[in-house]
């Protein structure tokens, strides 16, 4: 305040305080931990930033890459090159296959897409995305990220050997 005073019950003792304080001093006041508090809201904020903007240009490149893929049946496309299957989309999720499957190993590869579909593998993956984005600062947030990734692919891949049976692994390892 640039004139400091205090309020209380007794107006005497009021006027006797309020002339005793010295004038205000605002910029001498700053507490050192608000200019940190600052600083750091600003570095988090710019984080998120860099996040989303970056998942926006990467989003751009995919949908460029997605209009070249063609309609196969139900929600699978094929897409041309040396991609991995995977799925896309939160609402709605398409099953995007190579074109370098061989037939043998279609049935192995939808269905473990199918898969993640069912489970809704595609809406946790961005929610923990919009996590990761938020609490980017996080390495225990960006290893909980990475390693949802693995316990997804590896809980599709025994669903789709338990589906049939051992004597499958090596050919869906294969495929």
């Amino acid at each position: 305040q640039l004139e400091p005073e205090i309020h209380m019950p007794i107006e005497v003792v009021d006027n006797v305080v309020n002339n005793s304080l010295p004038a205000g001093n605002p910029q001498g006041s700053v507490n050192p931990l608000q200019v940190v508090l600052y600083l750091v809201v600003r570095i988090w904020i710019l984080g998120i930033a860099v996040l989303v903007i970056y998942s926006a240009v990467s989003i751009v490149k995919f949908q460029k890459l997605l209009k070249k893929a063609v309609w196969e049946k139900d929600n699978i496309y094929r897409i041309k090159g040396k991609h991995s299957p995977f799925v896309y989309g939160v609402f709605g999720p398409c099953i995007y296959l190579p074109d370098h499957l061989e037939e043998n190993e279609l049935e192995y590869v939808i269905l473990h897409e199918q898969i993640h579909i069912k489970r809704g593998d595609h809406i946790y993956r961005f929610l923990a995305y919009l996590a990761l984005c938020i609490h980017w600062f996080n390495p225990f947030v960006w290893a909980a990220f990475l390693l949802s990734s693995k316990d997804m692919e590896m809980s599709c891949d025994e669903a789709v050997i338990r589906k049939y049976g051992p004597d499958a692994r090596a050919d869906y390892s294969q495929a």
